[in-house]
């Protein structure tokens, strides 16, 4: 059986390569996805449909410069696992880069529930509230 620390790993390496057919399969329908902050993009996310409309927001209002560019390590405990990640983005003359902290929670193989934290989350929300003011 695969570790959930594999599909982990393989859940960056698709969401990187834009495969989101592999992203999809690794995900439960009913999918809870928590982005942190009081920012634009700040919420929680229901379903994996909506969880899939929330990426892809980020995408557009990044011109597909978001990237989650290093995976320090991948770690599990029971249902739960953790990933301390970098991530990088830049769009309308904004950029930020930063390290971050994902916990997945796994539930019959597939993941169920994600938090996100980042290191300076007041950062985070003002570069989306920047971006979003700005998008047209």
């Amino acid at each position: 059986m695969e570790k959930k620390t594999e599909k982990v790993r393989l859940f960056y390496t698709a969401l990187a390569q834009g495969d989101f057919e592999t992203v999809s399969a690794l995900l439960a329908d009913d999918l809870v996805w928590h982005q942190p902050g009081k920012g634009a993009l700040s919420g929680i996310y229901n379903g994996k449909q909506n969880v899939f409309a929330h990426l892809g927001k980020m995408a557009q209002l990044s011109n597909g410069t978001f990237a989650i560019d290093q995976v320090d390590y991948v770690t599990e405990n029971g249902d739960l696992v953790v990933a301390a990640i970098g991530f990088a983005v830049s769009a309308s003359g904004h950029s930020m880069e930063m390290k971050g902290v994902d916990l997945f929670r796994f539930e019959n193989g597939l993941i169920k529930e994600v938090w996100l934290f980042s290191e300076q989350i007041e950062e985070e929300d003002r570069f989306w509230n920047a971006i979003v003011e700005n998008y047209v």
